[in-house]
C-alpha cells in the first residue's frame, strides 16, 4: 500500500493567477467546443492538465475545457483514437489567437514567505559597463549561432529567437531524393515559446542559419517530454523569398508518410557521451560524419 501511495501523483494546484490568465484568455470558451462543435458561448468547465500530469501547471500546460470533453480527453479509449495533445494545444492556441495577444507573466507566489525583493534600478551595472567598454563587450550584443555543421546521427541544440526566446533540438537529413528533413524536437524545460507556437519564425531562422531552400524542405515536429506524442508533418502557404513563413498546417505522420521518407521513429531520444543522438532511424545508407 505505501509504495503505491508514493507513485501516485500528487494534485497542486494552479497558481490562482495562472488559472485566471487561462480563464481569461480563452473567455470561458472550451476550445473543442469552438472549433469541433461549433459552440462559441462560454461553457462551465475545468482546468485541464495536457500532459495528463496534475502536479505540471505552467501555463504553457493548461486548457479551459468544459466538463464533458474535460472527461473524455482525461479518459482512455481502446476502440476510437482518442484526443491527442497535440490537437487539443493547436485547439487551445487558435483560439487564444483569436482572443488576442499573449497574457501578462503573472507574478510569482511566494511560498516560503519571504520578503518582497527591492525594484531593479534604472540602470544596471551591466549596463553602465555596456556603455563605458563597447568594444569589449560588443560580443554579448551579438545573437547566439550554431556552428554552421551538424553530425550524421546526432541532433543539436538551437537557441530561437521568438516572443520568449527557447531551445530545441534539430537534425538535418538529407534525403536521397533531394529533399532535406528537419526534425525539430522539444525538450522537457524549454523556458520560451514552444516549437509549435512560434514555427514560423523557428524555421526561418534554422533555415536561414543552415541555408536550406524552402522548396526542398520537409519540416518535421516533435514533442520529446509526451511519451505518446506524435510527429507531424508542418507544410507552409507562403515561403521565402516571397513571404516570410506563414500559414503552417500540421499533419501527423502515418506509416505511409514514413515509408515515402524513407525514416522510421525511435521511441527514446538516445544520450552517448553527453550528446543527444537521433531519434530517426535512416532506411537508407547515411554516413556518420559531419554534414555540413
Amino acid at each position: 500500500m505505501a509504495s503505491q501511495l508514493e507513485t501516485k501523483k500528487v494534485r497542486r494546484p494552479a497558481r490562482k493567477a495562472i488559472e485566471a490568465d487561462v480563464v481569461f484568455r480563452c473567455r470561458r470558451r472550451c476550445c473543442l467546443c469552438f472549433f469541433l462543435d461549433d459552440l462559441k458561448n462560454h461553457r462551465r468547465g475545468q482546468i485541464a492538465h495536457l500532459n495528463h500530469n496534475p502536479s505540471d501547471s505552467r501555463f504553457e500546460n493548461l486548457v479551459f475545457l468544459c466538463l464533458e470533453h474535460h472527461d473524455q480527453y482525461d479518459s482512455k479509449s481502446s476502440q476510437s483514437k482518442g484526443l491527442s495533445i497535440v490537437e487539443v494545444r493547436r485547439y487551445r492556441d487558435e483560439l487564444y489567437k483569436i482572443y488576442g495577444d499573449a497574457p501578462s507573466i503573472p507574478e510569482i507566489e511566494r511560498i516560503d514567505g519571504s520578503q518582497e525583493l527591492e525594484e531593479l534600478p534604472g540602470t544596471t551595472v551591466y549596463e553602465e559597463a555596456l556603455s563605458r567598454f563597447p568594444k569589449e563587450l560588443s560580443f554579448t550584443l551579438k545573437p547566439w549561432r550554431l556552428p554552421l555543421w551538424l553530425i550524421a546521427n546526432q541532433s543539436e541544440l538551437f537557441a530561437y529567437k521568438a516572443s520568449s526566446d527557447g531551445v530545441c533540438l534539430i537534425e538535418r537529413i538529407d534525403l536521397p531524393d533531394d529533399r532535406i528533413v528537419v526534425a525539430c524536437i522539444e525538450l522537457a524545460g524549454n523556458p520560451g515559446q514552444s516549437i509549435t507556437n512560434c514555427v514560423e519564425r523557428l524555421c526561418f531562422q534554422v533555415c536561414e542559419r543552415l541555408d536550406i531552400p524552402p522548396e526542398r524542405l520537409v519540416w518535421l515536429e516533435h514533442y520529446d517530454e509526451y511519451d505518446d506524442a506524435e510527429w507531424d508533418w508542418v507544410t507552409f502557404e507562403g515561403v521565402p523569398p516571397s513571404s516570410p513563413f506563414k500559414s503552417p498546417k500540421w499533419e501527423p505522420m502515418t506509416p505511409e508518410l514514413w515509408a515515402e521518407l524513407r525514416l522510421k521513429p525511435k521511441k527514446r531520444l538516445p544520450k552517448v557521451h553527453g550528446h543527444y543522438g537521433s531519434k530517426l532511424v535512416k532506411l537508407f545508407h547515411w554516413p556518420d560524419r559531419p554534414i555540413i
